[in-house]
Parts: structure tokens; sequence; C-alpha cells
């Protein structure tokens, strides 16, 4: 008996020595955690009206308590804030279309939304509205889709800015992935071919450097800059690719006189200037571009150089009017294609299936560094008798500067072919 005590005696203490060595420090435990999986919630809703403690009151707020992957959904109404996306999520306007999700920083901004990640992030619906030197802006290495966003610059200041900039400049650092589709942008610069005072150089959606891009169903309206921009990066080196697909431009009034879509190095070039490395395809196909004001500063629609890429079904109208004046880039023209600047020569390139009418100086302008044939051929001219300049007709007038190769523009379409899905001229 008296050793049947002993051992269960024993054995109580030994339970509870284990208890206390399983027992937790309280200096190591962190306050409970009742978010999804402790590092975030799945969706966050944004409204400033709740008093719900799991409902953001700021869009910075809510991107800051949902989960990487997630998705911040936000209730109508002005967010007077600049965000900065730091995690892969899905920004999304809810709430139909009667009062807008709209982001609107008080005083000038470097970025009202700046996305700081290369994990995939998706802005969709937003209404941006703000004063300084960008809209949207994406840095470096980025995987970012605008989908039915609006962009609107408020009495912008001046200098060079964009509504929509994605730039990856730095080498060796990785792509970046844009895709920007179905927006609106409006530039407010007021029109005037000698702005008193004048108005900045403001471009609509800049992509830039080391990057794959695909910019479709965009409207864009006046900007003091290029519509669209698609330039190499800065140190003339590194491959950038982009689709511009089935836009709609107007009011386009860069005040270097280039392009409403500008294709190739930016201006000024580097001094001194290093190897031209740069590769790429870049793609202008199904783009409707006018000059509804006749600005004497669009001196192009398409200003294409460096790259390789089809210009396709554009429509051309009416872009270049007689006013027009040439620039260090560019000698007036509905598409211009080459380099008076001394850079190589762009290609291999078609002009093919475009309707280029009523444009004052040419409608194709070939630059003296296309030194190779390209193929220009099935598009229509504004006349039946096909192009003037090189060619016998009435319509624009095809022009080839001293020392490029003649462009094949035979055969051409006898009656407007841009808005078709023909891959020939019969």
């Amino acid at each position: 008996m008296h050793a049947r005590c002993a051992n269960c005696l024993a054995s109580l203490a030994m339970l509870t020595l284990a208890a206390c060595a399983d027992r937790p420090d309280p200096a190591r435990l962190g306050p409970p955690s009742f978010a999804a999986g402790g590092v975030g919630r799945p969706t966050v809703l944004v409204n400033p009206q709740a008093n719900d403690n799991g409902t953001a009151k700021t869009i910075q707020e809510g991107i800051d308590m949902v989960a990487a992957g997630g998705t911040v959904r936000i209730t109508p109404g002005t967010y007077v804030e600049a965000v900065t996306i730091d995690k892969g999520l899905t920004l999304e306007a809810i709430g139909g279309e009667s009062e807008p999700v709209m982001v609107a920083p008080a005083g000038a901004v470097n970025a009202a939304v700046r996305v700081a990640t290369p994990d995939p992030v998706v802005i969709r619906g937003l209404s941006v509205h703000y004063t300084g030197t960008r809209g949207i802006f994406g840095d470096g290495v980025v995987d970012i889709t605008i989908e039915r966003a609006s962009v609107v610059a408020v009495n912008p200041p001046l200098g060079t800015s964009a509504l929509i900039s994605m730039i990856n400049d730095a080498p060796t650092t990785g792509r970046a992935h844009v895709v920007v589709r179905e927006s609106a942008l409006d530039g407010s610069v007021p029109f005037a071919d000698t702005p008193t005072p004048p108005f900045p150089q403001l471009f609509g959606i800049t992509v830039a450097g080391d990057i794959d891009a695909r910019l479709e169903g965009n409207v864009i309206r006046r900007t003091g800059g290029a519509c669209i921009f698609v330039r190499t990066r800065v140190d003339l080196g590194g491959e950038t690719n982009a689709d511009i697909v089935g836009n709609d431009l107007d009011e386009c009034y860069p005040l270097g006189r280039a392009g409403s879509i500008l294709v190739g190095p930016g201006a000024p070039l580097p001094s001194p200037r290093p190897p031209f490395t740069a590769t790429g395809v870049v793609n202008v196909v199904g783009n409707t571009i006018r000059n509804s004001t006749a600005s004497c500063l669009t001196s192009s629609a398409i200003n294409y150089e460096t790259f390789a890429g089809r210009i396709e079904h554009n429509q051309v109208i009416g872009v270049v009017r007689p006013c027009a004046i040439a620039s260090g880039r560019i000698v007036p023209a509905g598409i211009w294609v080459g380099s008076i600047r001394g850079l190589p020569t762009a290609g291999p390139i078609t002009v093919r299936f475009n309707d280029i009418a009523e444009n004052a100086q040419a409608g194709l302008r070939v630059a003296p560094n296309m030194t190779t044939s390209i193929d220009a051929s099935c598009n229509w001219w504004g006349s039946a008798s096909g192009p003037s300049g090189v060619g016998s007709g009435s319509g624009d007038a095809v022009v080839v500067q001293a020392g490029a190769a003649t462009p094949a523009f035979l055969p051409f379409a006898p009656a407007p072919i841009a808005g078709t899905s023909a891959t020939s001229c019969e």
C-alpha cells in the first residue's frame, strides 16, 4: 500500500513539472489576430460612413488592412488622399455609375496613385483627379492592369508629366508588365498654338524601358505632349514591347511637335550618346487619330523611330495642317517612319490597311535613315487614284526624304479600308 502511494506521488510530481515546462512565456506572446491567416483580410470594404471596426475609412487604410492578393472594394465618394500600393491586390470601385469613386489628393503630388510592388495589381473603375506630376505611376518592375479608369489633370503645373506613367529604366532589374484598357484620360490642357502662358508638356500614357505593354481601347484628349508615348530606356538599351490597339486620340498638342502616338527614344538624346542597343516590337493597330481643332502643334499622327512592328488599320484623318512645322525629330506627315537624329533604321516595319487622308503636307514620310524599302501597300490615301508625291494620284502624298528608299505603296486601296478586316487590297 505504501509503495503504491509513493508511486502515485512521484507520477503527480512529474506531471506538475511537465505542465510548468510547457507553459508559454507571457512576454513572448503577441496580441490575438482575428484576420484571415493572421496576415490581413482577403477582402476589405472602404466606407468612410461605416462604424464597423472591420471597415476601412480611407483607401490607404484598406490597402494596409488587406492580405496580399486580396481585394479592396471602395464605395462611391471623393477620397482626399494620395495612395501607395505596396502589395499585390485588386483596387475596385463599387456602387454603380451614379457616383464615382474619386481619388483627389490635396495640393500638387508626385503621384495620386503609386504602385511600388512587383506583384500583380489591378486598378478597376477608379477616377483620379489630381494636380501634380502623375495620376497613376508605376516605377520599376511592376505588373499592373488598369481597367475602366478615368484620369484627369486639374490645373497641371508647368513641366513634363503624365496622366499614366509606367517607367522601368533601371537596367538588369527585370521586366515590367502593364495593361491599360477602356480608360478615359483628359489632360485638361487648354488649346492654343502660341500659348501664353505656356501649358505643360503633359503626356497621356507613357510606358518606357524594359516593359511589355498593351494599351487598348482608351480615349485620350487634351494633352500637351503625345497622347501615347512608348520609349526606350534612357540609356538607349533594353527591350521595349507594346501593342497600341483601338485607341481614340484627339487634341494631342505635343509641344515638341512630335506625334499623337510617339514611338522611340526620348528627347533630347543622352550626351555623350551611349551605343544604341535597344530592341523591341511596337505595333500600332486600329487607332483613330484626329486633330479636330486644326492645331499647328500636331506635326504627325504617328511618329515611329527605331523599333520593329506593324502600323496597320489606323484612321489618320486631317491630322497634319498646312501650318504644322518641322522639329528636331520630325518633318510633318500623317505617319512618319525613321529618324533624322542619327538613330538606327527602324524595322522591319509595315504600314498597311490604313486610311490616310486630308493631311496637308504628307500622308506618309520616310526618313533618310530608312534605306530599305518598307511595305506601305493597301492604304487608302483619300482618293481612288492613290497617293500623290512619289505616286501619280491625287490623294495624300508619299514623300521620301533624300537618301531613303521609296516604299512599296502599290497596290493601294481604292476606298477606305482601315475599319475592315481586310488582309489585301481586293
